[in-house]
């Protein structure tokens, strides 16, 4: 359960008792917490369910409230007021701090605790304040470290939801900022967000109002939706919730625009479930798409006797029973995940039904520039929309036999159509790095065309402008020979080394990473690390990510990393271009095969060559082999053999490189710029966006107050709108957008965060509930 912000005060209490050093003075007899305005007087008693609490003011031995001589007596434990063993808070209302620090002006009625002080720990402000709500509540040293609107609306809206605040998970309050709306909304929360947190937790939930809420609730409830909560229970409410006729169907929407938020629901509706084999309202039974979950698994897993066009048939029926689960509470609460799994299934389907066009290289790149690549895009997506082994078995599973076939044919036409080339050296790999002033060249190992796009996304979504171009890698696909083909060295500056290595040509040593940066900065070129800027005037060259490294350590399991990876390179990019470069330039040395259940293998005799990895080998001299053959990009008198096709030297890869296919060498190039509409760190950004059937879940960071939300056709123009409403974002976080009409599923648009005036603060281009 999410720690709440009461559990975080309460924390903060005795961590407060816990601040001294035993090698100095005794433990303390007491807390003091002064509390002069007395803010804190309405969840006093919530605080005492957790700490013994004893209050000054009028004596009433059942509230632990008393005079200074009576509180002295309780926390020596001469008066036995039930309060659990420890130090005691003695919570003081009305009463500042410094008046019990001055002795000699204490007031008389404080006199009799006034030493306390001496003997006890303060719970105040590392001021010498005392703990006002919103100083403890934003406060990040020593306080909850919340984002809470500075103004007079918010700050008295705090103290009259206080009692309700302290009840709201910190992980919800800590994505967003607090302001009086927010605040308001937990005091005078309508019926049906009351019902929805009465169904949530029924108990919870009327231990928490007080008698006159709890009567006016029950006669909303009757009146406005024919309910009695006190005689019908839950499991009628979860009925009448399912059935969704009346007024209910309001009760049922508000549910599914935020079903996260009443994740207790979910257990009613199971109860509720009528004892029959065929129900109406199928997506309102978690029992239904658990079911229906376990069913596509199975169904999956049987992909592995399918040929590759029976797959494809098999996918788009699975999609017409299994697709409009996406659009459910259960798809919003991540309970369907195969059902998200299958929508790139089908994608993938779209693509590997036709080969990659091979009439000649410029057909194949071009083919796979233009949608091949969305085929490899479709599998990463598919395996990373599960996590449960069950589910990521059975995802393989059909990607494979979709998959497999067209990665295979596809990486022998380019075989065929690289071989002639390379052997008769008309084959030309992408150039090096630029050298031009104010350019930044950054290197990503491994960055394949289709995580490339969405770099190129990311990036195009806080406001730079990119364009993606490609080239081919240097032969064979791996970071010894093609790296070293990319760095900005002196011309001619190196030569055949060892193994896939070149070396240095004046010194004959290998071309380690040392060396070639050695050789970068000879060319004038700075050398940046990770997280240097250097001089903007200049050229530089510096590298991130850790796609190709991940890659090799856990194969498919790359997918889990992969946005991650994609954020952390824009980051990078966006931070030298703050820094003033005014060009960065993405490069990569090779891309990668990904095969769910591993490639096939073939064998190449260990006495043929001088280096085997998986899918390349270098060979002794006059070897002959039954597998194509390159020559080396570093010296053309050494042959190069090939894994043929998509199969592998090594058993059991599932991600591997050195081999030619359209996945390893077509490579992209990104070229930035600042552009016009550049964000900052901070600034408004689109974090996240997922589709649910025809309900958009956005989620965005950088928002101040006022700022709106639409889904158009055309970004500046409003007219264009095609959601049902434009929703207003009062606070970070997340919200929903509903599309108004299923005619637009399937369509281009743009999601659009516009300021008051009517600015583009951020937009991102999508398709209508489609995943990609």
């Amino acid at each position: 359960m999410s720690e709440t912000v009461l559990d975080r005060v309460v924390r903060c209490m005795r961590a407060a008792l816990e601040a001294y050093d035993p090698n100095v003075r005794v433990a303390p007899v007491a807390l003091l917490w002064t509390d002069e305005s007395a803010q804190w007087t309405s969840v006093i008693d919530r605080v005492a369910q957790h700490l013994p609490v004893a209050t000054i003011g009028d004596y009433a031995l059942e509230e632990r409230r008393g005079p200074a001589y009576w509180l002295r007596c309780v926390v020596a434990r001469t008066i036995d007021v039930g309060l659990p063993d420890g130090p005691v808070v003695v919570y003081l209302p009305g009463v500042s701090r410094s008046q019990l620090r001055a002795a000699d002006t204490c007031p008389p009625e404080l006199a009799p605790i006034a030493e306390l002080q001496y003997r006890s720990q303060w719970f105040s402000h590392p001021n010498n304040r005392d703990w006002t709500v919103r100083a403890l509540l934003t406060n990040r040293e020593r306080g909850l470290g919340l984002r809470i609107t500075d103004d007079t609306d918010t700050n008295n809206a705090l103290l009259l939801a206080l009692d309700k605040l302290v009840d709201e998970p910190l992980d919800r309050l800590a994505k967003q900022v607090v302001d009086d709306d927010f605040l308001l909304k937990l005091v005078n929360e309508d019926i049906v967000g009351s019902l929805l947190r009465w169904l949530d937790n029924p108990q919870v939930f009327q231990a928490h109002v007080d008698p006159t809420r709890w009567t006016a609730f029950v006669q909303q409830c009757k009146s406005d939706l024919g309910f009695d909560p006190r005689t019908d229970g839950e499991i009628t409410a979860a009925e009448k919730l399912a059935a969704r006729q009346g007024q209910w169907a309001s009760v049922w929407r508000r549910f599914a625009e935020t079903p996260h938020r009443y994740r207790g629901i979910a257990n009613q509706l199971r109860r509720a479930r009528p004892d029959q084999l065929i129900v109406d309202n199928v997506d309102a039974w978690p029992q239904e798409n658990e079911q229906a979950e376990d069913q596509l698994r199975n169904q999956l897993r049987d992909f592995t006797v399918l040929t590759p066009d029976g797959a494809r048939k098999e996918i788009a029926a699975l999609e017409r029973d299994h697709g409009w689960r996406r659009g459910t509470v259960w798809a919003d609460l991540e309970e369907a995940p195969l059902a998200f799994a299958l929508e790139q299934l089908v994608t993938l389907a779209k693509v590997t039904c036709k080969r990659l066009d091979g009439a000649d290289l410029g057909a194949l790149v071009d083919d796979y520039t233009r949608r091949g690549w969305r085929a490899d895009d479709a599998v990463l997506r598919a395996l990373a929309s599960v996590r449960r082994a069950a589910d990521r078995d059975a995802v393989s599973a059909a990607c494979a036999a979709a998959y497999r076939q067209w990665l295979d044919d596809g990486a022998r036409a380019l075989q065929n159509a690289i071989g002639p080339m390379a052997n008769a050296h008309t084959y030309t790999p992408g150039p090096p790095a630029s050298t031009t002033p104010a350019l930044i060249t950054v290197f990503v190992d491994g960055l394949r065309l289709d995580v490339a796009r969405r770099l190129e996304e990311r990036l195009a979504g806080a406001g730079l402008d990119v364009v993606t171009t490609t080239s081919l890698a240097a032969l064979p696909t791996v970071t010894e020979t093609a790296k070293a083909a990319l760095i900005p060295a002196p011309m001619n500056a190196l030569g055949p080394g060892p193994d896939l290595h070149p070396a240095n040509i004046d010194t004959g040593t290998k071309a380690s990473i040392q060396v070639l940066r050695n050789l970068i900065v000879q060319n004038g070129v700075q050398v940046l690390g990770t997280t240097d800027s250097g001089d903007p005037t200049g050229t530089g060259w510096t590298e991130t990510g850790e796609i190709d490294h991940r890659g090799h350590d856990v194969g498919v399991r790359l997918v889990e990393f992969l946005d991650e990876e994609v954020d952390r390179i824009a980051g990078r990019i966006r931070e030298l271009l703050d820094a003033g470069w005014a060009q960065v330039d993405v490069v990569t040395d090779h891309g990668w095969v990904l095969m769910p259940g591993g490639m096939e293998k073939v064998e190449l005799p260990v006495a043929t060559t001088e280096l085997k990895k998986g899918r390349c080998a270098r060979l002794k001299d006059r070897a002959v082999v039954d597998a194509p053959t390159v020559p080396w990009f570093w010296d053309a008198d050494v042959r190069i053999a090939l894994a043929p096709g998509a199969m592998c030297f090594e058993a059991n890869k599932e991600y591997e490189h050195g081999g030619v296919s359209p996945q390893e060498c077509i490579v992209p190039r990104l070229t930035v710029h600042p552009g016009a509409r550049m964000v900052g760190a901070g600034a408004p950004e689109f974090a996240k966006v997922k589709w649910l059937g025809l309900q958009c879940r956005v989620e965005f960071t950088g928002v101040t107050e006022r700022v709106t939300v639409d889904l158009r056709g055309l970004p500046a123009e409003p007219a264009s709108s095609i959601a049902e409403q434009v929703k207003e974002t009062s606070t970070a976080g997340k919200l929903s957008l509903f599309v108004r009409d299923e005619e637009h599923e399937g369509e281009r648009a743009h999601l659009v965060l516009v300021s008051p005036e009517g600015k583009i603060l951020a937009q991102r281009e999508v398709v209508v509930g489609s995943n990609r």
